[in-house]
């Protein structure tokens, strides 16, 4: 049994003080005509324990949005978004239900941004890293710093900032919906030298919300979720280089040699939270080489990314997996693509773990 997206829903990414986890959730469901009677909800979530000091949150949300379906919480750090999505299409692939909603949502503004952060940091090995005072800025910083000596120059960095930012402008519900300069990092925030604030993604709170069936038929739009994978990569001290992100590039090479894959011609939402990430990624793929040419890669993070569309953890890859629909059914008002073929990569941790979906658009 194959399984299709066949709708979903975002809340703009941002400082939601007014709104709990389940005002989130109950705002995004309600603004999703696709969701409604649905066999089973997904809810991924990373951090309710540490941020609303609740357990078992997805039960809590079905009973507030007047919902009496079964419901499982998905955790995986920063790619429970497309865990939850895996979760989902097995469901339908079983038998087990006809109809799926996947609901991400994460509040990360309750507190200020050095204790938000401090939380954040948890995706790391609290015993191993964490204590060590070691911080997902400095693993960034580390990778950068890697980058450099291959001979990629400091621009190259700022130039996929300024166009995450570009590309924000024209998303309803980024964040970060302003354009910045190559010259505004010279005065940036440092984070960790070389990494500032302006290369880091934008902390928010958010809601996204899909719906998945196992027939298309009757709605007016699907994308066929044609294939998904995982792997689990080394963690970043007990490799030889940082930047080599050997779980993600596996995964999306594996798409290319089987399905030929090639990320300059198909819409692609590739996990950014800092920026030497993509640039290692797309490095270690051969789509770009040191000069850092990125006019060719137009379909890359067309949502602004993590980096402008803002991150809001675990409800992160929902966000992108919508995002990646949308593109191939219309597009967004002045935003739209010809390629049929979505993908969507999600990591957590400096590639600690990693996650992609091929998607199709099937009419």
């Amino acid at each position: 049994m194959r399984a299709y997206i066949v709708g979903g829903s975002a809340v703009k990414v941002d400082r939601h003080f007014e709104y709990s986890y389940r005002d989130l959730a109950y705002k995004v469901l309600s603004s999703c005509e696709a969701c409604g009677n649905a066999e089973y909800i997904v809810v991924a979530s990373a951090l309710p324990e540490l941020m609303a000091h609740q357990v078992d949150l997805g039960v809590h949300i079905v009973q507030w949005a007047g919902r009496r379906v079964p419901v499982v919480r998905v955790e995986s750090g920063e790619s429970s978004g497309i865990a939850a999505v895996e979760v989902a299409t097995s469901l339908i692939h079983s038998g087990t239900a006809r109809k799926v909603v996947v609901l991400g949502v994460e509040k990360v503004t309750e507190y200020p941004t050095y204790i938000a952060n401090r939380m954040y940091s948890l995706i790391l090995d609290y015993e191993f890293e964490v204590l060590r005072g070691v911080s997902p800025p400095v693993y960034a910083a580390l990778a950068m710093r890697e980058l450099l000596k291959v001979g990629f120059s400091r621009e190259c960095f700022s130039s996929w900032a300024v166009k995450m930012h570009e590309n924000a402008t024209r998303i309803p519900h980024a964040m970060l919906k302003f354009k910045i300069s190559p010259e505004s990092f010279k005065e940036a925030q440092v984070l960790a030298e070389p990494v500032t604030l302006y290369d880091s993604f934008a902390l928010g709170d958010g809601a996204s919300a899909i719906a998945l069936s196992s027939e298309p038929v009757g709605y007016e739009v699907a994308v066929e979720v044609v294939y998904g994978s995982s792997e689990v990569g080394l963690p970043a001290y007990a490799r030889d280089r940082v930047s080599e992100l050997q779980a993600s590039t596996k995964l999306l090479k594996q798409l290319r040699e089987r399905f030929g894959v090639d990320l300059r011609k198909v819409t692609v939402e590739l996990h950014d939270s800092y920026t030497p990430y993509p640039i290692a990624l797309l490095y270690s793929l051969g789509y770009i080489d040191t000069r850092c040419e990125l006019s060719e890669l137009e379909f890359v993070n067309l949502s602004g990314g993590l980096k402008a569309r803002g991150h809001p953890i675990g409800a992160t890859g929902v966000y992108q997996v919508y995002e990646v629909f949308k593109l191939l059914t219309g597009g967004f008002d002045g935003v739209s693509v010809s390629s049929e073929v979505g993908v969507v990569h999600s990591m957590s941790g400096p590639d600690n773990a990693s996650r992609v979906l091929l998607l199709r658009r099937w009419r």
